[in-house]
């Protein structure tokens, strides 16, 4: 899917920063996928793709296209990511996951409950509320919205961890003048409310809040 191999290397390390896991290989083609029929289905799928591990079928379970902007954050080429929105981005979105389940996100695998805790308007996008307790306790919040079926936002839920390195290559694309820089743009901006939403969560610190917000004033300093 994508032309180079060091692109998936850009991928990989997002995880590795983000999440404190090892670098993976990438998974072999993915088919897309519709969304579970539930919110809280959504974060159940999850969780037993990733206790399976079946990566491939975690991929269909995250928003289209985020994985692909996410990759950003660690170098990936202007020209790899945008042909990675126009072809698909269902590899990516498995490594995405492969390297969570790797790192901290170890309380979406063993025994996990999820429940919907309500939801959070921001926009014109309703995100759902999940709280999932692992086995061992404690609590996390992932959100999750429609996009041909439910899915994880992992903007809305991962941001404070990708906001910090999103920024410097989003500074660059506002001054490259090429197709794929205006699609990859055109992109972004479907995320702001993602960002947003992350920025208000109760978990959610100070600092992290304000990069947060920082992603969303560059992102939409030319909308």
């Amino acid at each position: 899917m994508w032309r180079r191999r060091s692109s998936w290397v850009a991928v990989l390390a997002v995880l590795a920063a983000a999440c404190g896991g090892e670098t993976v290989e990438p998974e072999p083609s993915v088919p897309p996928g519709a969304g579970a029929d539930t919110a809280v289905a959504a974060v159940e799928q999850l969780v037993a793709a990733i206790n399976e591990p079946d990566f491939p079928e975690a991929s269909r379970l995250a928003i289209r296209g985020q994985a692909a902007l996410a990759a950003l954050a660690e170098g990936a080429t202007f020209g790899d990511v945008a042909e990675a929105l126009a072809e698909g981005d269902e590899e990516i979105a498995a490594n995405f996951w492969s390297g969570f389940a790797q790192g901290a996100g170890n309380f979406l695998s063993g025994d996990v409950t999820a429940v919907e805790d309500g939801t959070l308007a921001q926009g014109e996008i309703d995100f759902h509320t999940i709280t999932v307790t692992p086995a061992g306790g404690g609590t996390r919040t992932v959100l999750v919205r429609e996009d041909d079926g439910y899915r994880v936002d992992l903007f809305a839920s991962f941001g404070p961890a990708l906001a910090d390195k999103m920024n410097a290559p989003v500074e660059r694309l506002l001054t490259t003048q090429t197709d794929d820089a205006r699609l990859i743009l055109a992109e972004l901006q479907t995320i702001v409310p993602s960002l947003i939403a992350a920025a208000s969560l109760p978990g959610t610190t100070g600092e992290a809040s304000q990069q947060l917000l920082a992603l969303v004033e560059v992102i939409t300093r030319v909308s």
